[in-house]
């Protein structure tokens, strides 16, 4: 009897080495107090999309034989990224808790000088800065977080699965592709 196969057990390991590395980029960037910098977006970005590759080519090579379609491999991509996603919350809640919490102070204190810089008048500033205040909490920052995590995700595994999928021969079937374990 065969056995069935879970895109979920088998992308574990890889959806917590994403995650490791995700966890490390931010301490670094918190070390050297790069948190706030825009511009450490891409870099961040260009970390996971060569990481993500990787990943997904193991995954191909290591559970497909080395061939996946399209679709798996944005599946497995999103599946590596919800794991991932969930390890960088609990890390974004425990530094916003426990670790630095007027990281929050400094958050609210740069988008005060941003919109102030944009040239809006202070009872606008004062306005947006209440209502932010209200939802910068450590658990609410760590789900906006979780979520973004996983729409990043899901878009850099729709770029980085046009590089990785590889087509068998396609005269087999479909299941006749896939290892059976």
């Amino acid at each position: 009897m065969e056995q069935k196969r879970s895109i979920w057990k088998e992308t574990l390991n890889y959806g917590i080495i994403l995650g490791l590395i995700g966890v490390g980029f931010s301490v670094l960037t918190y070390m050297f107090d790069l948190t706030f910098k825009t511009w450490i977006i891409w870099p961040s970005m260009l970390l996971s999309l060569v990481v993500l590759f990787l990943l997904l080519r193991s995954y191909r090579d290591h559970y497909n034989n080395g061939y996946i379609s399209y679709g798996k491999s944005v599946g497995a991509g999103v599946v590596i990224n919800v794991y991932a996603a969930v390890i960088t919350a609990i890390y974004i809640y425990v530094l916003y808790a426990f670790i630095d919490p007027g990281l929050m102070d400094k958050s609210l204190a740069m988008a005060e000088t941003k919109m102030l810089e944009r040239g809006l008048p202070e009872e606008a500033v004062e306005k947006a800065l209440e209502m932010q205040s209200k939802m910068m909490k450590p658990w609410f920052t760590a789900l906006m977080g979780l979520i973004n995590s996983v729409f990043y995700g899901l878009i850099l595994s729709l770029i980085v699965s046009l590089f990785v999928m590889k087509k068998g021969n396609p005269l087999l079937d479909e299941e006749a592709e896939e290892p059976k374990q």
